[in-house]
């Protein structure tokens, strides 16, 4: 049987697993690791220190490895991940760091590949909707970065990922004071417009809290502050659920939507609160179609490894 590395790369923490492809294509898990990102100054460094870690296996024990990382990818070979000081080149081929084949896939079509694999089951329902089998499924979400990906079903050839940048595109900010905000954001951090990198992930949590209450704590406190309600967690509850309107809207998701990234995994009730879908469903010219769209909540942290070993699976 096949054995495959796979691997995600995010800001925060870098993820291995070790999958073994059964005859009839199952994946099953038969061992993993995380590593902080920020404790490799490289991309062999990393493996240095995954070579160090309990993981028991070898780079040239796999028959193909598929890393993910959080960044757009150049020619499958190539990545500089948003937010790290590093990359990651396999221009000179995947013996480099002697895998046998690799090839690199931006995390979130990782995560999107994700929802045809079991990481999905036994996800939570915030609409139940109605599944379209042959519609197009997003996958949205908000960690240390804002990542997004559509997968878009194509007769005889099954699923096509189609990545994204969305997370830098113009934010959809809608009233003054939110205008306001905008103007605050942009001043302190320097940027000509503001994007959901800046805005829902853990740095904009930290600067919405600052501009709402005058307290400059970091984000994990501020999720502690959420936790019991507040202008904080009405404000980014409304932001994020706008963005996965647009985004539902943008790709025609009737396949579903799915949300996932640390952020709203590790703070359910952002979602989970009735207001968020008051929002999502919020639109003029399109309530009854957002209200026929699936929404689930993804907050299984292993499902960019199930998209990556998917993907190497049918690589192999």
């Amino acid at each position: 049987m096949s054995l495959i590395l796979a691997v995600d790369i995010g800001g925060t923490n870098s993820r291995f697993a070790a999958f073994q492809v059964g005859p009839d294509g199952s994946l099953t898990m038969k061992a993993k690791v995380w590593i902080p990102s920020n404790s490799a100054d490289s991309f062999d460094h990393l493996l240095e220190l995954l070579q160090e870690s309990d993981f028991p296996y070898s780079p040239q024990d796999f028959d193909v490895a598929a890393m993910a990382l959080a960044g757009p990818i150049e020619g499958g070979v190539y990545c500089k991940p948003t937010n790290l000081k590093w990359a990651v080149d396999i221009k000179k081929g995947a013996s480099v760091y002697g895998f046998k084949k690799a090839s690199l896939i931006n995390d979130f079509v990782a995560q999107a590949y994700a929802c045809k694999t079991p990481a999905v089951v036994g996800c939570k329902v915030l609409q139940q909707g109605t599944v379209s089998p042959h519609g197009t499924i997003g996958v949205i979400g908000a960690g240390t970065g804002f990542g997004h990906c559509a997968l878009v079903p194509v007769p005889s050839v099954g699923f096509v990922p189609v990545p994204s940048e969305a997370g830098h595109i113009t934010f959809p900010f809608e009233s003054l004071e939110e205008l306001d905000f905008c103007a605050f954001v942009k001043e302190r951090i320097g940027i000509s417009y503001c994007y959901g990198d800046e805005i829902l992930t853990g740095r904009g949590i930290k600067i919405l809290h600052l501009y709402l209450t005058g307290e400059d704590i970091e984000p994990r406190e501020v999720s502690k502050s959420m936790a019991s309600g507040g202008l904080t967690l009405e404000w980014y509850r409304k932001f994020i659920a706008r963005c996965c309107r647009n985004y539902a809207l943008s790709i025609l998701a009737t396949g579903g939507l799915y949300i996932s990234g640390g952020i709203v995994a590790k703070n359910p009730f952002i979602v989970e609160h009735p207001d968020f879908m008051t929002e999502f469903k919020k639109s003029s010219s399109m309530n009854e179609l957002l209200s026929r769209i699936p929404v689930f909540l993804n907050d299984n942290q292993d499902s960019g490894l199930y998209g990556s070993a998917l993907l190497g699976a049918l690589a192999m």
